[in-house]
């Protein structure tokens, strides 16, 4: 709401616009497309319920116009890549959703490099499809077993424990000693399950074999590192009745078919139309003009990890990616505008779940894709960052959850990734989402802001349990930070070997970090204001601002921290850094080496959170101020400016639960900037709510002025039904954590809420 500035049109304007859209009305030849693979045939039409087409080949050859529309028919599935060719217009965009019911439409990307391919295309609109892709990028030669292809591929084996073996490399060979990869998938495997094992020569020549290990279903990669000798290297297996249906070595189809590609892909520029190294949900590429008007609603997009063979490829998957690529020389440039990611959950990625990135236009500061919305989306168990905008301004991210960002529930992932970061960026607001449990050995923080932003704040959200910590800011900023956020227990990371000041989780951490060493980046008007910090007795996290940053504002933070436990290290290097410290509290501060500049006009006594836990309340509300609190008006005057994105001078006027902020008088110090009496549990005068939304056990449901029976059914993101509870207290102890969809039933009513179990 701080960003967004909309152009008024003439009235000349205004009346043109109305003249084409009659035109277009009169003269549009739009269609509606109906797509059923359980009730469709390639020979009819298309055009009805009764006569829908039935594959994704069939869509793939045709090419749509202006205002057409294609549903995909609820329930059913497909297998392959939709490349949609064609694009809409602004008044008449393609759009493309469900019909016959509540279900899901499914497309499995099969191994081709996307589910949904949007290339060169614009003005296109996409709603209620679920979307995956992790199989193999081969088309299979079929399945076939280990015994089948003995002697062809395999050799018999030394004796009844070992019967198969696989010769990777010899000695005399040639190899010397390079990496060996062998890739099988397997299909199929004998009701006593087998087991393979790597046997080698090592420097003497002498033999080298290594402990069994389970072939499991689904893709088996083997690898044996280099070394500097010539060797010998063998892959033996327990068992002839182990099905496969394909086999590389070091790259190369040794059994299974050809690379997955749609006919039109080939030659240099669509040469990623192939899975093998990268995978996505969904890819929207300009690469020969700038492209505009994109809606992806109500999506859900999971599992999307590609099949290599490097292991440096392992992770290179994601939910979606904006893709532009620009020639500068040339003169060509491409940014993507106008683009809503809304009610949209993007969950188990190799890497990002949503990713904007430019190509070829490093060093060109004006040029930025521009519009981007982000709302009430999910980001749950991606192997990297849940999003990570680059080159884009006016970008809004509202109402969404973070959760298990760098996760690792996949070998295949990144392991690493902050809820969120930008880079290189301009005009960002991230507010009212939810960042938790980001894990990873770096960053790995509720959110970051990356270098080379202008205009980044993140205000009223809600961060927690974040391996890395709650605020990490990196050099060549302008005018970027933190403001009115709630943390709780972030930065539980510790630094590797023991190593002072160098991976620990930190509660706040500015470095002038701007992509290569040893170049360093000071920014200027850094901000980290009226924040409120949580942190219990099992955690110390530190306060970290390197040499020459820049000038830093921090002002008006609460840190809270457990009577007990290590001391809490602060480090502000002050050469030759203008560091604007002041008001800030800290209790209980005996547990806390503060630095001197955070000494300045501080506070240290109790400010009375409601927060009774002593491991520390998952809930926000419990983390503002009673009316007694020493808190309340007693921090430092932000005021001087009607620029709203002027963060230094303007404080944005509301506090994290919607309290007005004044500008002629001091605020309360920390997030919250009420007075009055506040009850923790105060039910709200809305129909109904959950409380805590965010939960290690127990839910409440509240209902305004409501006391009959109560259902509710719970449900995974995925849909499956996992039971339905009676009455007003909801019980998750027995659920795993991530994230549930409650079902409320009462009267004659149903709504649908998300909590978060931890």
């Amino acid at each position: 709401m701080y960003i967004f500035r909309f152009f008024h049109l003439f009235s000349k304007k205004i009346a043109l616009i109305i003249i084409l859209s009659i035109f277009i009305l009169f003269n549009s030849k739009a269609q509606v497309y109906y797509v059923s693979s359980s009730q469709g045939s390639d020979l009819n039409n298309g055009l009805s319920i009764q006569s829908p087409f039935q594959s994704l080949e069939k869509l793939n050859s045709m090419q749509f116009n202006p205002g057409d529309s294609i549903y995909f028919k609820s329930g059913d599935y497909w297998e392959g890549m939709f490349w949609l060719n064609g694009s809409g217009s602004l008044t008449q965009p393609i759009v493309i959703d469900v019909y016959g019911g509540n279900n899901r439409p499914v497309i499995n990307g099969f191994g081709y490099q996307a589910a949904i391919l949007i290339f060169n295309d614009q003005h296109i609109h996409i709603n209620g499809l679920e979307l995956y892709n992790s199989s193999y990028h081969l088309d299979s030669s079929g399945a076939t077993t280990i015994s089948a292809q003995t002697p062809s591929l395999f050799s018999y084996g030394p004796n009844n424990t070992w019967t198969n073996v696989f010769t990777a490399c010899e000695i005399g060979d040639g190899n010397n000693g390079a990496l060996q990869t062998f890739v099988i998938n397997v299909t199929n495997l004998p009701p006593q399950g087998a087991n393979y094992r790597v046997v080698r020569t090592v420097a003497n020549q002498n033999w080298y074999f290594a402990p069994a290990q389970p072939l499991s279903l689904g893709l088996n990669t083997i690898n044996v590192n280099a070394v500097s000798f010539d060797r010998t290297v063998k892959f033996q297996f327990s068992s002839g009745d182990v099905e496969f249906d394909a086999v590389t070595q070091n790259g190369n189809i040794i059994y299974g078919g050809t690379v997955k590609k749609l006919p039109g892909f080939g030659g240099a520029e669509n040469s990623w139309g192939s899975g093998k190294n990268v995978r996505f949900g969904i890819k929207v590429v300009a690469s020969t003009q700038s492209l505009e008007n994109f809606s992806f609603n109500n999506l859900y997009i999971h599992d999307i990890y590609p099949t290599p063979e490097l292991l440096n490829n392992i992770h290179l998957g994601y939910g979606i990616k904006l893709e532009t690529q620009s020639d500068a020389v040339s003169g060509l440039i491409n940014i993507i505008s106008n683009v809503n990611i809304i009610n949209t959950t993007i969950s188990e990625t190799g890497h990002y779940g949503l990713w904007i990135k430019s190509l070829g236009l490093v060093g060109i500061d004006s040029v930025k894709n521009n519009q981007i919305l982000v709302e009430n989306c999910v980001f749950e168990h991606t192997g990297g960052a849940g999003f990570v905008p680059n080159k884009s301004k006016n970008v809004l991210v509202q109402d969404c959850i973070f959760n298990h960002t760098g996760s690792s529930l996949d070998n295949r992932m990144w392991k690493r990734g902050s809820g969120m970061w930008p880079f290189d960026c301009k005009n960002v607001v991230a507010q009212h989402n939810k960042f938790m449990n980001a894990h990873g050995p770096m960053d790995s923080y509720g959110s970051h802001i990356d270098y080379g932003n202008e205009n980044v704040v993140f205000q009223y959200n809600y961060s927690c349990n974040n391996e890395g910590g709650f605020a990490e800011i990196l050099g060549d900023n302008i005018n970027c930070g933190y403001r009115y956020n709630i943390s709780v227990n972030d930065g539980y990371r510790e630094d590797p070997n023991g190593t002072p000041w160098d991976k620990k989780g930190k509660i706040f951490w500015v470095s002038n970090f701007c992509g290569q060493n040893p170049v360093r980046c000071p920014s200027v008007g850094t901000f980290i204001y009226n924040n409120t910090v949580f942190i219990n007795d099992t955690l110390n996290p530190e306060i970290y601002f390197w040499p020459d940053v820049g000038d830093v504002h921090v002002y008006n933070n609460l840190i809270v921290v457990g009577q007990n436990g290590q001391i809490i290290p602060t480090l502000l290097d002050n050469d030759p850094n203008d560091l604007y410290i002041s008001h800030n509290l800290f209790y209980d501060s005996s547990r806390i080496d503060l630095d001197s500049e955070l000494e300045n006009n501080a506070i240290y006594g109790d400010p009375f959170l409601l927060n009774s836990v002593y491991l520390g309340d998952n809930n926000p509300t419990a983390y503002q101020t009673q009316n007694n609190s020493i808190a309340i008006g007693s921090g430092f005057l932000i005021a001087g400016s009607t620029d709203t994105t002027n963060y230094l001078q303007h404080n944005g006027g509301l506090d994290y639960f919607g309290n007005s902020v004044s500008h002629q008088f001091p605020s309360n110090i920390g997030a919250y900037n009420g007075s009055g009496p506040i009850n923790v549990l105060e039910i709200n005068a809305e129909d109904l709510k959950l409380y805590p939304s965010v939960t290690d056990d127990y839910v409440n449901i509240s209902m305004h002025e409501y006391t009959g029976p109560i259902q509710t059914k719970i449900y995974s993101l995925s849909g499956e039904f996992l039971g339905i509870q009676s009455g007003k207290k909801l019980s998750l102890k027995k659920f795993k954590s991530g994230i549930y969809l409650c079902v409320i039933i009462y009267l004659d009513k149903k709504k649908t809420l998300r909590v978060v179990k931890f």
